[in-house]
């Protein structure tokens, strides 16, 4: 049976994921606070060794779930702000964006995560396709802290990712090239405010945008001027050409 690992157009950023975790989960600092990653990791390096296979795959996605949950704690009134709007918490996006990724993201490009959490997902973006700037929007102060861990870990220059402690709504997407989110709240009630906020945003705009969204809520809420280019019930993709 075929792996993640068995497809050579997506091996070597596989290998890069790969790096960064393992520098995620043998730094010191980061050990301290998250001692169970020390194991996960092992586990995980121990079966490498030995081949890549479906016990292989199985760690290394849960060596990815263990790095994408650190600090997932929001504070009291953090967690009352996202049960008013119907949000959801911290859940991994998995690996398929981070492999599709490639040909849209270019080194002049700003890209945004809406909803960052710890900001696993952005920082891997910028360490497999280095490019201007991610800017990662979360609304806990913790998991930005955790966030910088890890930039620091994977040595990602300061300047090259923007930490925005705030709610997606304050935020102006006028100047990104390309857009990842997954479902940051439910369509219903108070969270329908979000994706009416964003409607006005994306379809108002000049600049082309490329748009990774996991369990997509956005589709109804674009219009024609975006064309979706892939969709396989997880990752559903748009693309708006200026």
């Amino acid at each position: 049976m075929e792996t993640i690992f068995d497809d050579p157009q997506t091996r070597e950023s596989l290998d890069k994921i790969e790096e960064a975790f393992l520098k995620i989960s043998s730094d010191p600092k980061i050990l301290t606070e998250f001692p169970s990653l020390k194991n996960v990791a092992g586990e995980y390096s121990k079966l490498s060794d030995q081949g890549y296979n479906d016990a292989t795959e199985l760690a290394f996605l849960t060596l990815y779930c263990e790095i994408h949950r650190a600090g997932s704690g929001y504070t009291k009134s953090e967690r009352e702000t996202l049960d008013n709007k119907h949000g959801y918490f911290n859940h991994p996006g998995g690996l398929s964006p981070l492999l599709k990724a490639k040909p849209y993201l270019k080194e002049q490009h700003i890209s945004a995560d809406l909803g960052a959490g710890n900001g696993l997902q952005g920082l891997l973006f910028q360490y497999l396709y280095p490019h201007e700037r991610t800017i990662q929007i979360e609304l806990s102060g913790e998991l930005i802290r955790i966030g910088k861990m890890f930039q620091a870990a994977l040595e990602i220059p300061q300047e090259k990712i923007q930490w925005i402690n705030d709610d997606i709504l304050n935020i102006d997407l006028v100047d990104i090239d390309f857009l990842y989110l997954y479902r940051p709240s439910k369509p219903i009630e108070s969270g329908i405010a979000l994706y009416e906020d964003l409607k006005d945003k994306l379809n108002n705009r000049s600049k082309s945008l490329t748009i990774f969204s996991i369990a997509d809520c956005l589709k109804d809420y674009l219009n024609s001027d975006y064309k979706e280019f892939y969709n396989d019930g997880h990752l559903t993709c748009f693309n708006f050409v200026s």
